[in-house]
């Protein structure tokens, strides 16, 4: 890390004769992502000493001086982000999960003290999240990652949260082709200047400017920087001409990286893409430039967490009327149910030593389907371990208030009296313990304001709702345990191994480890659900156009199958499989050894082999 002073020559800089100081040696390791206190007196980094090393997050004077390591313990911390309040944002992987899509652990958002005590996640996301800064109201911006029913490869957006981890909120980039990261409010605008990234690789492509006014989602919202670098899509990354880590001076100029070649050098940018080279050494890259300059900053936002409900490891939501959004393809007095799901998390192995397993390969075989091995014509269903928590009732008037879980990735889905699903996040939302979160609607405009009433919504007139289990059971869903004893009960007797129609709905598994039932219906296209696969591009789904009710196997059973009739819990085990997007098991054992466990045989064949961790 180095200082790089540049004088002026009559009123201009003179990069020519730049003196470089260098602050902190790395020597072999990476030290990365230098950040200063708004006093500009303390250094913040990420390093890493080897590559048998963490990243552990550092401190130094400016100067260079008293450089010392702050945090420690098997995880990476990194990309660190003083905050208004003195303590330390940063990202690690101290959420001791794997990322969910791929092979290694997943890193996301925490806080510290500065000198690194109260560690408390402020995400509890289970993919990857990326870049925190500090808005100008004293929020939190960063990129975050999440395909809730969206694709295997789309979704890392900017979103904001109030530095004790209360309201997370979408800031940027739904419904639209791009990714984006090393967000930054540009001073003296709405817009915010970012990296428009690939869904793989590293973050590198064209610079641009957004404009969230404009809408959230609008793609018109975003204007380039660097026309000249085409923005990359998917697994395909730029690693010449290309830009990455800008920074705001002014409304008009902007530091940055940039590569004209395969080297990054420091440029000055501005918004009508005229660049300047500040520094190019044709050794070595120069990344993730910042100017070396006190600044004021943002206010301290004060904590509204309620102390009773904290203690009790629930938070609050109310919904004001989830029509907003949903009319007029849905009536009003159709919605009965708001159904509060989950996506449970890949827990990480913790090994001998005391590490956490870092590396899940083949992937494919720790998701909760294996997607690899089973998919139909609406693509991948759900590779994510799923559940249902609960249920509660939606007034008359379209409102809802409930407690629900704090520190899980949650989501809803609006149902009718027969527990069909009509609309469904797919977005993920989180509470803090004792934290009280609103929504307008399920759907509505993010720039609608709430409906003026001279009632009161008749969900806040009694108490918070506890949220009701499903006859099975709250938690992760199991299909085996949950849905096929249906079959079992119903269907088996005619529809097994024997049918000529090859309907096959007896739970035999598979060399796979998959259920008979499950592959037929995924295969044959009998349930409705999200396409997981690659090359997705996310859109809004409008109501009543997925899941259960477009489903080949509700419409059978309804329409009057021979003498089958379902009972309700039945029906209600059936349609929260299907609207959870068909996941087959309720966690993430490595493929080899759930065999093992299903079958009770250390030897049974399959075309992967064991890793020899002990199955949780």
């Amino acid at each position: 890390m180095c200082v790089l002073d540049i004088p002026r020559e009559q009123g201009r800089l003179a990069p020519g004769q730049a003196k470089l100081t260098t602050l902190f040696d790395a020597r072999d390791g990476v030290a990365r992502d230098p950040v200063l206190t708004y006093d500009a007196r303390t250094v913040w980094f990420g390093y890493r000493a080897t590559k048998k090393d963490y990243f552990h997050l550092w401190r130094m004077q400016v100067d260079g001086s008293e450089a010392r390591q702050v945090t420690d313990g098997p995880f990476y911390d990194y990309y660190p982000c003083p905050l208004p309040d003195g303590g330390v944002a940063f990202m690690s992987t101290r959420c001791k999960a794997r990322f969910l899509c791929w092979r290694p652990q997943a890193f996301v958002l925490f806080r510290m003290a500065a000198d690194g005590s109260q560690i408390q996640p402020l995400s509890y996301a289970n993919v990857s999240e990326w870049a925190p800064t500090v808005m100008r109201d004293g929020r939190l911006l960063w990129t975050r990652s999440e395909y809730l029913d969206k694709g295997a490869n789309f979704g890392h957006t900017l979103w904001a949260i109030h530095p004790d981890g209360s309201h997370p909120e979408l800031v940027f980039g739904n419904n639209t082709s791009n990714c984006y990261v090393n967000g930054h409010e540009v001073p003296g605008t709405s817009e915010i200047v970012c990296t428009l990234i690939s869904h793989g690789g590293d973050l590198n492509g064209p610079l641009a400017l957004l404009d969230p006014q404009r809408g959230r989602s609008n793609p018109h919202a975003i204007t380039s920087l660097t026309p000249d670098v085409p923005p990359q899509y998917d697994m395909a990354w730029l690693r010449q001409n290309c830009f990455r880590d800008p920074y705001p001076i002014s409304r008009d100029l902007f530091l940055c990286s940039h590569a004209p070649d395969d080297k990054f050098g420091l440029y000055v940018i501005d918004r009508w893409g005229n660049r300047e080279v500040l520094y190019l050494d044709p050794a070595m890259g120069s990344m993730a430039p910042r100017p070396l300059r006190p600044s004021p900053p943002p206010p301290v936002l004060s904590r509204t967490m309620a102390a009773a409900e904290a203690d009790s490891g629930q938070g609050e939501f109310v919904v004001a009327d989830v029509y907003r959004g949903l009319e007029p393809k849905v009536k009003r007095g159709q919605v009965k149910y708001l159904r509060v799901c989950q996506e449970v998390l890949a827990d990480l192995i913790q090994l001998a030593g005391g590490d956490y397993q870092q590396d899940h390969e083949p992937f494919q075989d720790w998701y909760a389907t294996p997607v690899h091995m089973v998919s139909g014509p609406n693509g991948w269903p759900s590779y994510v371990a799923k559940g249902v928590l609960g249920l509660v009732p939606v007034e008359a008037d379209g409102s809802a208030c409930f407690y629900a879980p704090a520190g899980k990735v949650l989501y809803f889905q609006v149902l009718d009296e027969n527990f069909n699903e009509l609309q469904r996040m797919r977005s993920v939302v989180q509470l803090q313990a004792g934290e009280k979160r609103g929504c307008i609607g399920c759907h509505e405009d993010r720039l609608s304001t709430p409906p003026v009433s001279g009632t009161v919504r008749l969900a806040m007139q009694h108490p918070p709702r506890q949220l009701q289990p499903p006859p099975w059971g709250a938690g992760p869903f199991a299909y085996e345990k949950v849905v096929q004893p249906v079959w079992d009960a119903k269907c088996v007797n005619c529809h097994n191994a024997q049918d000529k129609d090859r309907i096959n709905l007896a739970g035999t598994l598979d060399g796979g480890g998959v259920p008979a039932s499950y592959r037929t219906l995924i295969e044959r296209g009998w349930v409705h659900y999200f396409d997981w696969g690659y090359g997705q591009r996310h859109h809004k789904a409008e109501p009543l156009t997925f899941g259960t009710v477009k489903s080949r196997l509700i419409q059978v059973l309804e329409a009057g199958h021979y003498q089958v009739a379902l009972t309700p819990e039945e029906s209600q085990r059936v349609k929260a499989w299907i609207d959870l997007n068909c996941p087959l098991w309720p966690d993430y054992i490595n493929r080899p050894e759930r065999l093992k466990l299903a079958h009770g045989s250390v030897n049974r064949p399959g075309p992967f082999q064991a890793h020899g961790e002990t199955p949780r």
